[in-house]
């Protein structure tokens, strides 16, 4: 038990090491070897640092296009008597939604 917690704390001192040199590299492959009388393999860790993407553009409804949604999830509130109903009337309100948003 003694053996296995030194081992993880070794572990997330690692990880935490390697954290704040991650930018200056693209990949880092770290190996964990089972501990004694495991039957388990050794497990290797890999970790890639890709370069930011963009940001997401602001998705920003039309006041008419949220009333449309508030109405279309009131009368699917109302109208629904089962848990599954109220889920597929309110997918079918979010795809109206998202429809709206391609125009």
């Amino acid at each position: 038990m003694k053996k296995t917690a030194l081992s993880s704390l070794a572990v997330l001192a690692c990880l935490l090491g390697a954290l704040g040199t991650a930018q200056a590299q693209q990949a880092r492959e770290y190996s964990f070897p089972s501990h004694d009388g495991s039957k388990s393999p050794p497990s290797t860790l890999r970790i890639t640092e890709q370069g930011s993407a963009a940001p997401a553009p602001v998705v920003r409804d039309t006041p008419e296009s949220v009333a449309q949604y508030q109405r279309c999830r009131n009368k699917v509130d109302r109208e629904a008597v089962s848990n599954t109903e109220l889920q597929a009337g309110v997918a079918g309100c979010l795809k109206e939604l998202e429809a709206r948003r391609g125009q």
